[in-house]
């Protein structure tokens, strides 16, 4: 079978932003996707649109390449080096509508043959979801915490669903604590369904420590506090800038592990600018055996970075964002070497979201041993309800080590 037309549209994203939505078919049977848009975007990852944004690439694609692809085999292998060759780095598509097409197109083979999305690509495991309790950066705005993301990780978890609930039960007892310190709260949230609060970090990270300890002890297993720290969205000059101090780059190594150490952090995201794999390797040798060093901005879902970073020792964790890329097989391929190295893979949202759940399917497909898709919200939510029903479909799928 092949490809018998493409439509490629324009929707809203969780921002109220427009972003690309593709339809792949063959015959009356159709895959669909749609791209997220990130707001603490990397320098290295590939643009999302080109200049002129969704509708120009839209536009673009009718005119010059969906006439290439109509024809073409149902995989998204094919797909995707199909528009390797025809627009090289993605400069007139952008990795927005090229990751969309990839993702349709992979859906659509799973329909040919009459298999779930995930099973594509085998998958052994259940992710293990970490939840965006207190927000602060770029998706909080003035007042806010430096650190973009304060997070809890069900690590002791015995399913999916019950690791989801507790991500619940920490985000409404953080806002509880939240509402009763600080007068003038409004229970406001950031894109991500974080609370957004105007408080120090010192104050976040006591919340989201307190927080995670005792819905632990209800519950009976552990969740240790994260943290997405984005330190690129507040690096400048050789400096990263908290207000009132600045820290020179071995300072903020330092504060970065003072943090891990106090409040038994497990999980720390960008802890340094994006290009100082120095820095992250000196993490990763003073905290590394404790918790997952994890780089998104410093590596991008990009197989060259990555490779810099496993010979630099620069972390043992990467985040994974289809749409950094702009392709499934891309993506793929930075997952499987992540694995040879031992890296834990983390399947990621983007702070401006859809209701698509491909994310939940990749996250399974690939065995991840983290999805980060949030807590609350609709197109958060719709990620995790649909890693719910693969296990309900699957009950003899366990639950995905953590490794460190």
């Amino acid at each position: 079978m092949t490809i018998t037309n493409v439509l490629a549209r324009e929707i809203f994203d969780s921002r109220g932003n427009k972003t690309v939505e593709v339809q792949v078919y063959s015959g009356a049977f159709y895959g669909r996707a749609a791209a997220p848009s990130g707001a603490s975007v990397g320098a290295h990852e590939v643009q999302a649109f080109p200049e002129g944004g969704a509708s120009q690439a839209i536009a673009t694609f009718n005119s010059t390449y969906r006439d290439k692809i109509i024809g073409t085999e149902i995989t998204y292998k094919a797909l995707d080096s199909l528009l390797a060759e025809e627009d090289e780095g993605m400069q007139n598509l952008g990795g927005n509508l090229s990751v969309a097409l990839s993702l349709a197109t992979a859906r659509l083979e799973a329909l040919e043959k009459e298999i779930q999305f995930y099973e594509l690509f085998g998958g052994s495991t259940l992710p293990r979801p970490v939840g965006n309790v207190i927000g602060g950066g770029v998706h909080s705005g003035k007042g806010s915490p430096e650190i973009q993301e304060f997070l809890c990780i069900p690590t002791g978890a015995p399913s999916f669903s019950e690791a989801s609930f507790a991500n619940s039960l920490v985000h409404k007892k953080a806002g509880e604590k939240l509402a009763s310190s600080i007068k003038d709260f409004t229970r406001g949230r950031n894109d991500e369904g974080a609370w957004a609060p105007k408080i120090t970090t010192d104050s976040a990270l006591q919340v989201l420590s307190e927080s995670c300890q005792e819905v632990s002890a209800d519950l009976g297993f552990e969740i240790h506090p994260g943290l997405d720290v984005a330190a690129s969205e507040f690096y400048s000059d050789g400096k990263y800038s908290y207000g009132h101090k600045e820290l020179s780059p071995e300072e903020q190594a330092n504060y970065m592990a003072e943090l891990v150490e106090h409040f038994g952090i497990f999980y720390l995201e960008d802890p340094m600018q994006e290009d100082d794999f120095d820095g992250f390797s000196e993490l990763v040798k003073s905290v590394g055996k404790k918790c997952l060093v994890v780089a998104d901005d410093l590596t991008v879902t990009n197989s060259e970075r990555l490779k810099t970073a496993i010979d630099k020792e620069a972390c043992n964790s990467i985040i994974i964002k289809p749409n950094q890329v702009g392709s499934l097989t891309e993506t793929e391929k930075v997952i499987k070497e992540a694995n040879q190295s031992r890296y834990a893979s983390v399947v990621s949202h983007r702070s401006g979201e859809t209701s698509d759940n491909s994310i939940a399917h990749l996250a399974v497909g690939f065995s991840a041993p983290l999805i980060k898709t949030g807590v609350v919200g609709g197109e958060r939510v719709a990620k995790l309800n649909e890693v719910l029903r693969i296990e309900e479909q699957n009950p003899e799928l366990e639950m995905a080590k953590t490794r460190i």
